[in-house]
């Protein structure tokens, strides 16, 4: 043992013997010493692995107490980019205690700009007692909250909120009421309780008003509210005292997006990218210059996040589709071809992957003069397409190569689909639909497409209508949910649904799903349009049946 006899208890409280421990270094002499650190400590249960790919593995196994890991990953990964990637595919136990290892000048870099911000940051070297002492402290934090993260885990987001507000209310909470009113707020975010978001958030500001994760919190809320104006504000006063907090530049694109002004975006989304580069950024800032026709640039970012993901776990097959298109506008048809054919070629050409490709290629063959051969590409792009295996991506790229071909009705016919089956995505489907429809010379039916998806939910919407009125509740909510499908938050569809699930309530008795539905259809029509008479009425209406 290093450092002499191992004592028989580690800590009255902190049962260290119960807790099982995930080292990632690529360096396997520091592994060995962590692990050595911990074992002193009595975590008996240990893994050591050298890169994210290993660390995934057991992750898919094994859910651990504690996972250590270092900053320098390897050249594809960093410590930074794998939490950040952990957080994003809802990976990590609210349980697990995530600790950062860094040299000093990484943690300088890192720790002020990063918005998925490890549980702790250790600097290099860490002597074991200093260790210790930083892992009491968090395991007894994680004590404390253990009621509300195992809730968080079972995605029971009330209990959450009911027991953090009982830890709130703990005499011994001083030390954490900080991290129960992050906890609280999350929650509350998951159950789109915005008002009640917010006061937390008031009440964070309150004991501390400089820490960037309540503040913007804050601010994601005032924007959830739909006061952009005051959600704005507090991002740039984030900005101005946290000038490398990415996620202030992140929640400012967002904000011009809804406004509208897709340049400032992109620039916000460069910035972003410059600050903490990461594969995701890359694309993002790729994706907003190729739809303001900046292609030389959006080459660049497209390049850079192949380039940052290649060999590491956020690569993805999509990242060549991307820049395959975008050689191809930039009338680089060889180009594309190389990308697909040559650099792409390890992906199995099957489901959304396949067709895209097919259909990109199909593209760049007729570019280059070979119009039988993109013929046949869009051919085997219709055959690799079954009802369940092709979005909104998937059917514009398959639409611009028809309608590059001369074929109108099929070209229409996808990007009317794209439109139609965005969902939540609607804005960014439109701009990609009408950014193909005018390369490809439409210019004079964007509109009409783009429309049709309203067209469609009116339809949807009337015969949902009739089904409702003769009883047929079940068929109605199909209807109904196609029609949210088209756009979540068009006000006639959603005064339709609440309508629905009340008639439901009244004519067939009470049953807790469609109440629970009702009631969220209704919250979300109250932040869309406050005050509105009909929403009004229907909240009178469900008071009466419900007895409140």
């Amino acid at each position: 043992m290093i450092g002499g006899t191992k004592p028989s208890v580690v800590n009255e409280f902190i049962q260290f013997d119960k807790f099982s421990a995930l080292v990632i270094d690529d360096i396997g002499a520091m592994r060995h010493a962590l692990r050595s650190q911990l074992e002193w400590m009595g975590i008996n249960s240990t893994k050591g692995v050298s890169n994210a790919e290993e660390a995934l593995r057991q992750l898919e196994i094994h859910q651990f107490d504690l996972i250590l890991c270092d900053y320098n990953l390897s050249r594809a990964s960093s410590g930074q980019h794998f939490l950040e990637f952990l957080r994003n595919e809802h990976m990590l136990s609210a349980k697990t205690i995530f600790v950062m290892v860094t040299a000093e000048a990484e943690y300088a870099y890192v720790a002020n700009a990063a918005e998925f911000a490890p549980d702790d940051y250790i600097l290099k070297p860490c002597p074991e007692k200093k260790l210790r002492t930083r892992l009491e402290r968090l395991f007894d934090r994680r004590n404390f909250l253990m009621p509300a993260l195992t809730a968080m885990d079972a995605k029971d987001y009330a209990r959450v909120v009911s027991e953090c507000d009982k830890l709130l209310a703990s005499a011994s909470n001083d030390r954490w009421q900080m991290a129960a009113l992050r906890l609280k707020a999350e929650a509350q975010h998951e159950l789109h309780d915005v008002q009640n978001m917010l006061a937390t958030y008031q009440q964070a500001l309150a004991l501390n008003d400089n820490v960037p994760w309540v503040k913007i919190g804050f601010a994601r809320a005032q924007r959830m509210s739909g006061d952009l104006e005051a959600a704005e504000k507090s991002a740039r006063e984030i900005i101005e005292q946290h000038p490398s907090y990415v996620a202030a530049y992140e929640l400012l694109a967002d904000i011009r997006l809804k406004q509208h002004d897709e340049e400032g975006a992109h620039e916000l989304a460069t910035r972003a990218a410059e600050i903490l580069p990461t594969a995701k950024r890359f694309r993002t800032t790729s994706e907003s210059a190729f739809l303001l026709g900046k292609l030389d640039e959006a080459k660049k970012f497209s390049q850079s996040a192949i380039k940052l993901s290649t060999g590491s776990i956020t690569e993805k097959p999509e990242d060549y589709l991307a820049l395959a298109q975008i050689q191809t506008d930039l009338g680089d048809p060889m180009g594309a071809i190389d990308t697909l054919e040559r650099h792409a070629r390890k992906y199995a050409e099957r489901d959304e992957f396949g067709i895209s490709k097919n259909a990109i290629l199909a593209q760049a063959y007729f570019d280059s003069g070979d119009k039988d051969k993109a013929k046949k590409l869009v051919e085997r792009a219709q055959r690799l397409m079954t009802d369940d295996n092709h979005g909104s991506e998937t059917m514009n790229h398959l639409g611009k190569a028809a309608l590059k071909l001369g074929d109108e009705i099929l070209g229409l016919k996808m990007m009317t689909q794209a439109v139609q089956s965005s969902g939540k995505e609607r804005h960014r489907v439109t701009r990609h639909v009408s950014k193909s429809m005018k390369d490809t010379g439409q210019h004079d039916k964007v509109a009409e497409v783009i429309d049709a998806g309203q067209r469609r939910i009116l339809v949807l919407v009337d015969e949902a209508q009739k089904l409702m009125r003769e009883a047929h509740f079940e068929q109605a909510y199909t209807k109904v949910k196609e029609a949210l499908h088209i756009h979540d938050e068009n006000i006639e569809a959603l005064l339709a649904a609440a309508q629905l699930h009340l008639l439901w309530l009244k004519q067939q008795g009470w049953d807790e799903e469609i109440d629970e539905r009702a009631k969220q259809y209704l919250a979300t029509l109250d932040k869309l349009v406050p005050q509105n008479e009909k929403v009004m009425a229907f909240y009178r209406f469900y008071n009466q049946i419900s007895g409140t």
